[in-house]
């Protein structure tokens, strides 16, 4: 007798088995829970999920940022991935902010995922402890508030940031050591990173240009002025070299606190002070700075802003008769300025005066009782003369 062998299940068979298989699925259900299946996997196709993102901006990041700086947060937890911008947010934050002084703009993050969540961990780095740096905060205050009241009696906002830059060249010194710890790139001293920020030109009073540029920029801000700071080079030298640009009735001028600073002009009288580069125009700053990333700068054109032009000492050639009445104007000072259109302009001018001797042919300085005078051409085409009676 032949076996007779089966091709397939019964039909009882397979209702046995899909009965089996309910049970398992509702005991599997009930003993740890439901769970997902990959996305058509009907299909027979498996599909990943990306990573979701939280919707951000840079604004939104900015703002995050600056508000965790402020409360003094170690480490910044951002809900979403903002890596590939974090730094370049960062550095704008510091830029508009010179305030925030402990922080180096360095850091460092980590980006983590679950499941389809991104976080982005950050900790910037933070130059000091919590303690300094509330007691060096509330110093730079305290400073900034006295600044800000001895600069509210000028009328306007042109004259309040000339007090304010006559108060940063008279009350800092430049800090030579500094410069020269730079030039050797030597940044892991307190000291340097307290002549770099606001804090070493307000309450130390002594900075390297980028302290100069962020006091200014601080204390200008707070005038209701926009002021930026502008990062670039000294034509000549190549050094790296910083200053600002400030927003005044609609124009924009550059502004170098730090090379009006006597300093910067060799054997002057004590009181001695330069307003060559108290607003100006691109085309003047650019005789001797470089800047980093020139597109980014806003066109200064308007000369109007200019001290020389404002206070009536601007010649266009040399002419007795008027440079003895611009000296005539400031003779209630302990030095005059004149304002030629060239460098070579003001170097044959003060020859004549001095040189010459026509600087005693003056009405208002033979009056005076002046019996000697000293002076300086700069290569802006300005000339200071300095008398002693």
């Amino acid at each position: 007798m032949k076996d007779k062998r089966r091709n397939g299940l019964s039909f009882f068979e397979i209702l046995v088995m899909i009965a089996l298989a309910v049970i398992a699925s509702f005991f599997l259900h009930h003993r740890f829970g439901s769970f997902d299946l990959p996305a058509r996997l009907t299909d027979g196709a498996a599909a990943m999920e990306s990573p979701k993102t939280e919707a951000w901006d840079r604004d939104s990041l900015y703002k995050t940022l600056q508000g965790a700086f402020e409360a003094l947060e170690e480490e910044i937890v951002l809900p979403y991935d903002c890596s590939d911008e974090l730094f370049d947010v960062y550095k704008e934050v510091l830029a508009d902010h010179p305030e925030l002084f402990w922080l180096s703009g360095s850091g460092t993050f980590v980006k983590k995922t679950s499941g389809t969540d991104v976080t982005v961990e950050f900790r910037p780095e933070i130059l000091m402890d919590r303690e300094e740096i509330l007691t060096r905060r509330a110093a730079v205050e305290e400073r900034a508030g006295e600044i800000l009241e001895r600069c509210a009696g000028g009328e306007t906002l042109w004259d309040r940031l000339l007090l304010l830059h006559d108060i940063l060249v008279d009350e800092t010194d430049y800090d030579e050591a500094a410069a020269e710890a730079m030039t050797e790139e030597y940044t892991g001293s307190d000291a340097l990173s307290q002549s770099t920020s606001a804090y070493g030109a307000l309450v130390n009073r002594r900075a390297v240009c980028s302290g100069y540029a962020a006091a200014f920029q601080l204390i200008a801000g707070r005038m209701g002025a926009e002021c930026r700071r502008v990062q670039g080079t000294e034509l000549k030298t190549g050094a790296p070299h910083e200053w600002n640009v400030v927003l005044l009735d609609g124009d924009w001028v550059q502004m170098d606190v730090t090379w009006d600073d006597p300093v910067f002009a060799g054997e002057t009288p004590d009181r001695y002070r330069s307003y060559d580069y108290f607003c100006v125009t691109t085309e003047e700053i650019l005789l001797n700075h470089v800047p980093d990333d020139p597109a980014a700068l806003p066109e200064c054109t308007s000369r109007r802003w200019s001290y020389y032009v404002r206070t009536g000492c601007t010649l266009d050639a040399y002419d007795p008769a008027v440079i003895a009445r611009i000296i005539a104007e400031q003779a209630d000072g302990d030095c005059a300025f004149l304002k030629f259109p060239s460098e070579e302009d003001a170097e044959d001018a003060l020859a004549r005066l001095l040189n010459g001797q026509e600087v005693f042919e003056i009405p208002v300085l033979a009056e005076r009782g002046v019996k000697s005078a000293g002076g300086a051409a700069s290569e802006m085409g300005t000339v200071c003369l300095w008398f002693f009676t």
